[in-house]
Protein backbone atom coordinates (compact mmCIF):
# COMPACT_ATOMS: atom_id res chain seq x y z
CA UNK A 1 0.00 0.00 0.00
CA UNK A 2 1.32 3.42 -0.95
CA UNK A 3 0.71 6.37 1.35
CA UNK A 4 1.35 10.01 0.52
CA UNK A 5 1.43 12.96 2.91
CA UNK A 6 -1.43 15.18 1.74
CA UNK A 7 -1.20 18.05 4.24
CA UNK A 8 -0.15 19.09 7.75
CA UNK A 9 -2.76 20.87 9.87
CA UNK A 10 -1.69 23.44 12.46
CA UNK A 11 -3.76 25.26 15.08
CA UNK A 12 -3.20 29.03 15.20
CA UNK A 13 -4.50 31.82 17.41
CA UNK A 14 -5.12 34.26 14.55
CA UNK A 15 -5.81 32.87 11.10
CA UNK A 16 -5.28 36.15 9.22
CA UNK A 17 -1.88 36.84 10.80
CA UNK A 18 -0.70 33.26 10.23
CA UNK A 19 -1.77 33.32 6.60
CA UNK A 20 0.08 36.61 6.11
CA UNK A 21 3.28 35.08 7.56
CA UNK A 22 3.25 32.03 5.27
CA UNK A 23 2.33 34.20 2.29
CA UNK A 24 4.95 36.95 2.73
CA UNK A 25 7.83 35.03 4.34
CA UNK A 26 7.56 31.62 2.66
CA UNK A 27 5.82 32.63 -0.54
CA UNK A 28 2.82 30.43 0.08
CA UNK A 29 -0.44 30.70 -1.85
CA UNK A 30 -3.52 30.66 0.41
CA UNK A 31 -6.77 29.02 -0.67
CA UNK A 32 -10.18 30.61 0.04
CA UNK A 33 -11.32 30.60 3.67
CA UNK A 34 -13.70 27.87 4.83
CA UNK A 35 -15.27 26.78 8.12
CA UNK A 36 -14.94 23.40 9.80
CA UNK A 37 -17.86 21.52 11.34
CA UNK A 38 -17.09 23.06 14.73
CA UNK A 39 -17.25 26.58 13.28
CA UNK A 40 -13.50 27.29 13.28
CA UNK A 41 -12.09 29.13 10.24
CA UNK A 42 -9.35 27.47 8.21
CA UNK A 43 -7.32 27.94 5.03
CA UNK A 44 -4.76 25.86 3.17
CA UNK A 45 -1.36 27.30 2.22
CA UNK A 46 0.15 25.80 -0.91
CA UNK A 47 3.96 25.71 -0.76
CA UNK A 48 6.29 24.98 -3.66
CA UNK A 49 7.87 21.53 -3.32
CA UNK A 50 6.09 20.70 -0.06
CA UNK A 51 2.81 19.33 1.22
CA UNK A 52 0.23 22.08 1.86
CA UNK A 53 -0.22 23.54 5.34
CA UNK A 54 -3.73 23.74 6.75
CA UNK A 55 -4.11 26.61 9.23
CA UNK A 56 -7.01 26.20 11.68
CA UNK A 57 -7.96 29.11 13.92
CA UNK A 58 -8.35 28.05 17.57
CA UNK A 59 -8.90 30.22 20.63
CA UNK A 60 -7.11 27.92 23.09
CA UNK A 61 -4.98 25.44 21.14
CA UNK A 62 -1.78 25.86 19.14
CA UNK A 63 0.59 23.42 17.47
CA UNK A 64 -0.09 20.36 15.31
CA UNK A 65 -3.75 19.44 14.84
CA UNK A 66 -3.31 16.42 12.56
CA UNK A 67 -1.50 14.92 9.56
CA UNK A 68 -3.49 14.09 6.44
CA UNK A 69 -2.51 11.09 4.30
CA UNK A 70 -3.81 9.82 0.94
CA UNK A 71 -3.84 6.12 0.07
CA UNK A 72 -4.35 4.24 -3.20
CA UNK A 73 -7.29 2.16 -2.00
CA UNK A 74 -9.27 2.88 1.18
CA UNK A 75 -10.73 -0.63 1.36
CA UNK A 76 -7.23 -2.07 1.30
CA UNK A 77 -6.16 0.38 4.02
CA UNK A 78 -8.97 -0.87 6.30
CA UNK A 79 -8.09 -4.50 5.56
CA UNK A 80 -4.40 -3.83 6.22
CA UNK A 81 -5.10 -2.13 9.54
CA UNK A 82 -7.36 -4.99 10.61
CA UNK A 83 -4.68 -7.51 9.67
CA UNK A 84 -2.23 -5.63 11.86
CA UNK A 85 -4.75 -5.66 14.70
CA UNK A 86 -4.89 -1.88 14.86
CA UNK A 87 -7.54 -1.92 17.60
CA UNK A 88 -6.82 1.62 18.72
CA UNK A 89 -7.61 2.94 15.22
CA UNK A 90 -10.93 1.12 15.13
CA UNK A 91 -11.78 2.57 18.55
CA UNK A 92 -10.95 6.10 17.36
CA UNK A 93 -13.25 5.73 14.34
CA UNK A 94 -16.00 4.09 16.41
CA UNK A 95 -15.93 6.82 19.08
CA UNK A 96 -16.01 9.58 16.48
CA UNK A 97 -18.96 8.00 14.67
CA UNK A 98 -20.95 7.61 17.87
CA UNK A 99 -20.35 11.26 18.71
CA UNK A 100 -21.01 12.45 15.16
CA UNK A 101 -17.65 14.25 14.76
CA UNK A 102 -14.43 13.72 12.81
CA UNK A 103 -11.88 11.15 14.07
CA UNK A 104 -9.32 13.92 14.73
CA UNK A 105 -11.35 14.83 17.81
CA UNK A 106 -10.71 11.38 19.32
CA UNK A 107 -6.95 11.34 18.82
CA UNK A 108 -5.86 13.07 22.05
CA UNK A 109 -8.22 10.83 24.00
CA UNK A 110 -6.75 7.79 22.26
CA UNK A 111 -3.24 8.69 23.44
CA UNK A 112 -4.54 9.13 26.99
CA UNK A 113 -6.42 5.81 26.89
CA UNK A 114 -3.45 3.95 25.44
CA UNK A 115 -1.04 5.14 28.14
CA UNK A 116 -3.58 4.60 30.92
CA UNK A 117 -4.40 1.05 29.85
CA UNK A 118 -0.70 0.20 29.56
CA UNK A 119 0.04 1.44 33.08
CA UNK A 120 -3.07 -0.29 34.45
CA UNK A 121 -1.45 -3.65 33.66
CA UNK A 122 1.06 -3.05 36.43
CA UNK A 123 -0.78 -0.90 39.01
CA UNK A 124 -4.24 -0.89 40.59
CA UNK A 125 -4.76 2.85 40.48
CA UNK A 126 -3.61 5.34 37.86
CA UNK A 127 -4.48 8.80 36.55
CA UNK A 128 -3.18 9.94 33.16
CA UNK A 129 -3.66 13.53 32.01
CA UNK A 130 -3.07 14.73 28.44
CA UNK A 131 -4.21 18.27 27.74
CA UNK A 132 -7.79 18.37 28.96
CA UNK A 133 -8.28 14.59 28.91
CA UNK A 134 -8.04 12.17 31.84
CA UNK A 135 -7.89 8.40 32.14
CA UNK A 136 -8.81 7.56 35.74
CA UNK A 137 -8.60 4.12 37.33
CA UNK A 138 -9.26 4.46 41.06
CA UNK A 139 -10.79 2.61 43.97
CA UNK A 140 -12.23 5.77 45.51
CA UNK A 141 -14.20 8.72 44.13
CA UNK A 142 -12.13 11.48 42.56
CA UNK A 143 -13.01 15.15 42.04
CA UNK A 144 -12.04 17.28 39.03
CA UNK A 145 -12.71 21.02 39.06
CA UNK A 146 -14.80 22.02 36.04
CA UNK A 147 -15.02 25.78 36.57
CA UNK A 148 -16.25 28.59 38.77
CA UNK A 149 -19.78 29.80 39.50
CA UNK A 150 -21.09 32.59 41.73
CA UNK A 151 -21.31 30.06 44.55
CA UNK A 152 -17.69 28.96 44.09
CA UNK A 153 -15.92 26.13 42.27
CA UNK A 154 -17.86 23.33 40.59
CA UNK A 155 -16.31 19.87 40.49
CA UNK A 156 -17.19 16.65 38.72
CA UNK A 157 -17.10 13.50 40.86
CA UNK A 158 -15.51 10.56 39.03
CA UNK A 159 -16.78 7.25 40.46
CA UNK A 160 -14.56 4.24 41.24
CA UNK A 161 -13.86 1.93 38.31
CA UNK A 162 -12.15 -1.41 37.72
CA UNK A 163 -11.44 -0.75 34.04
CA UNK A 164 -10.92 3.01 33.87
CA UNK A 165 -13.10 6.00 33.01
CA UNK A 166 -12.43 8.72 30.47
CA UNK A 167 -13.01 12.41 31.14
CA UNK A 168 -12.61 15.26 28.66
CA UNK A 169 -12.42 18.88 29.77
CA UNK A 170 -10.95 20.14 26.48
CA UNK A 171 -12.48 23.44 25.32
CA UNK A 172 -11.74 25.94 22.55
CA UNK A 173 -13.01 23.84 19.64
CA UNK A 174 -15.88 26.05 18.57
CA UNK A 175 -17.06 29.62 18.16
CA UNK A 176 -18.69 29.65 21.61
CA UNK A 177 -16.32 28.05 24.11
CA UNK A 178 -18.06 27.23 27.41
CA UNK A 179 -16.80 28.55 30.74
CA UNK A 180 -16.47 24.97 31.90
CA UNK A 181 -17.04 21.52 30.42
CA UNK A 182 -16.51 17.97 31.59
CA UNK A 183 -17.70 14.86 29.73
CA UNK A 184 -17.56 11.47 31.45
CA UNK A 185 -17.52 8.37 29.22
CA UNK A 186 -16.41 4.75 28.97
CA UNK A 187 -13.22 5.91 27.24
CA UNK A 188 -11.22 9.11 26.78
CA UNK A 189 -11.67 8.76 23.03
CA UNK A 190 -15.44 8.95 23.34
CA UNK A 191 -15.34 11.70 25.99
CA UNK A 192 -13.02 13.75 23.77
CA UNK A 193 -15.25 13.31 20.72
CA UNK A 194 -18.42 14.14 22.65
CA UNK A 195 -16.80 17.28 24.11
CA UNK A 196 -16.15 18.45 20.55
CA UNK A 197 -19.77 17.70 19.67
CA UNK A 198 -20.99 19.83 22.57
CA UNK A 199 -18.93 22.80 21.43
CA UNK A 200 -20.25 22.47 17.87
CA UNK A 201 -23.84 22.63 19.16
CA UNK A 202 -23.44 25.51 21.63
CA UNK A 203 -23.45 28.39 19.07
CA UNK A 204 -26.76 27.20 17.63
CA UNK A 205 -30.19 28.43 18.74
CA UNK A 206 -31.01 26.98 22.18
CA UNK A 207 -27.54 25.45 22.04
CA UNK A 208 -27.17 25.06 25.82
CA UNK A 209 -30.16 22.72 26.12
CA UNK A 210 -29.31 21.10 22.81
CA UNK A 211 -25.80 20.26 24.01
CA UNK A 212 -27.14 18.60 27.17
CA UNK A 213 -29.69 16.60 25.14
CA UNK A 214 -26.90 15.53 22.79
CA UNK A 215 -24.81 14.16 25.68
CA UNK A 216 -27.75 12.07 26.87
CA UNK A 217 -28.07 10.46 23.43
CA UNK A 218 -24.47 9.44 22.74
CA UNK A 219 -24.06 5.76 23.58
CA UNK A 220 -21.22 5.21 26.04
CA UNK A 221 -21.29 8.75 27.48
CA UNK A 222 -22.06 8.52 31.18
CA UNK A 223 -22.86 12.20 31.54
CA UNK A 224 -21.45 15.69 31.60
CA UNK A 225 -21.35 19.09 33.25
CA UNK A 226 -21.62 22.33 31.25
CA UNK A 227 -21.01 25.87 32.52
CA UNK A 228 -21.97 28.90 30.43
CA UNK A 229 -22.13 32.21 32.26
CA UNK A 230 -24.44 31.77 35.26
CA UNK A 231 -25.99 28.59 33.83
CA UNK A 232 -24.99 25.15 35.09
CA UNK A 233 -26.21 22.12 33.16
CA UNK A 234 -25.91 18.44 34.07
CA UNK A 235 -26.59 15.50 31.77
CA UNK A 236 -26.70 11.81 32.59
CA UNK A 237 -25.67 10.01 35.76
CA UNK A 238 -23.02 12.34 37.13
CA UNK A 239 -22.42 13.85 40.53
CA UNK A 240 -21.20 17.38 41.07
CA UNK A 241 -19.65 18.88 44.19
CA UNK A 242 -18.45 22.25 45.42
Amino acid sequence: MNYRLDHIALNCANLDESVKYYETILGGKPTPERKAGDGNRFRFIELSGSAPIQLIESANETGINHYGFVADDMDKVVAEFKAKNAEIVREIVSAARRAGVGPMFSFQGAVTDHVGRFLAREVNEVTVNCGGDYFILARKRQKLTVGMSQAGSIALVVPPSKTGIGVSMTVGRGRAAPDGLAVLAESCMLADAAAAGVQAILPKENGFNGALAYLRQVKGVLGGVLLVGERIGVAGSVEIAA
